[in-house]
């Protein structure tokens, strides 16, 4: 929200201030407006640039933006009494839920099965009977090397921790080098997948696809300045894990989460970003202009809306993947998956997403 609403001049002297209290350098300071021509840029470089420096650098920010901007600062972050309970502080690792969040759920279901079944959670298989799965499949090595992803490897190495923590097997594509796979290698790792004898013995499934993107679609490795044409479209992962082609998967439900571009100036290939409307802990997730998919029990979280890039650091790897991870570790064993998506929402900026799902999970 800050991104939407803090004005150019606020902006500059908050970066003036930044520099004297000694938080920011000149270089760092220039580069917030050298580098970034549209405001809402600017502001999420300057955000993420304070944000790294840890939380006595970032409650320096909020100070200084009292002092030039009482009024959105106050709208932005409530005085004491007026603020909403505060969030706990990030987790490293995954925070496993305990018996009492179990029981609560089942509870829930009980009294709200007895009004309408489809409210209900969906059901999780005991330990000892499932074999969890999920596809992860990072494009970062290019045929052209100008458009390699550098800094997605720590996004695929964070993704694939997560998954091993939530207890799913992370399954690549057999296809194509390590990280450097065609959109052919991709549509297949996707039509396998969904023929996985363990998908009888989960009871849900994460497919993660990362990579160069434009509306619709995402590149593999020969596409962008090689061949244009190299593209694994979005929608086949509907088509191929819908309940007709995958029944092992019918009623059970199937996360898809994309980290790609989706149009927007496709030059920005190093720092990719993501500057869209930021979204309120209180306001739903945007409606994707994905064509409706009648297949239910789906959910996709894409990481930018139509027409925007997305953001990737060629040191630590996309914000938006680094903050799921962060939100899924904190809030996971407490929260809904719809309501996670929309914490990630919040930090990052605006994201898109695609809900068919019956029940909660």
């Amino acid at each position: 929200m800050l991104v939407d609403r803090i004005s150019t001049p606020v902006m500059a002297n908050l970066l003036d201030h930044l520099l004297d209290d000694r938080i920011l350098n000149e270089r760092e300071r220039d580069c917030v407006f050298e580098e970034h021509l549209a405001r809402a840029d600017r502001a999420s470089c300057l955000i993420d640039m304070v944000r790294r420096k840890g939380a006595r650098a970032s409650q320096e920010l909020i100070t200084n933006l009292k002092n030039f901007d009482p009024f959105l600062c106050n709208d932005l972050f409530p005085p004491v009494g007026q603020a909403e309970e505060q969030d706990p502080p990030i987790s490293p690792v995954l925070i496993l839920c305990d018996e009492n969040f179990k029981t609560h759920i089942q509870r829930t279901d009980k009294l709200v099965g007895q009004l309408e079944t489809s409210d209900m959670a969906y059901p999780v298989m005991p330990k000892s009977n499932r074999t969890r799965v999920a596809l992860l499949i990072n494009v970062r090595n290019f045929v052209n090397k100008k458009w390699i992803r550098e800094g997605s490897e720590k996004d695929d190495a964070a993704m694939a921790a997560l998954l091993t923590a939530l207890g799913y097997r992370v399954v690549r594509p057999e296809t194509g080098e390590p990280m450097k796979y065609t959109g052919e290698d991709i549509d297949k790792a996707v039509k396998d997948f969904a023929q996985l004898p363990d998908l009888s013995q989960t009871d849900s499934v994460f497919v993660v696809i990362m990579s160069h993107g434009e509306k619709g679609a995402v590149y593999g490795s020969r596409g962008k300045a090689v061949n244009p044409d190299d593209l694994f479209p979005i929608d086949n992962i509907f088509e191929y894990l819908n309940a007709k082609n995958c029944p092992a998967l019918e009623d059970k439900p199937k996360v898809i989460i994309i980290n790609a571009c989706r149009g927007g100036d496709s030059l920005i290939f190093v720092i990719e970003t993501n500057p869209g409307k930021c979204l309120s802990r209180s306001m739903k997730l945007i409606e994707d202009d994905i064509k409706v998919h009648i297949e239910k029990d789906f959910i996709a979280f894409l990481s930018c809306t139509p027409g925007n890039v997305s953001w990737r650091d060629p040191l630590f790897g996309s914000p938006f993947i680094r903050y799921l991870v962060e939100v899924f570790n904190t809030f996971s064993h407490k929260d809904h998956l719809e309501e996670l998506f929309i914490k990630v929402s919040f930090v990052t900026g605006s994201c898109s997403v695609i809900t068919r799902f019956s029940r909660a999970i």
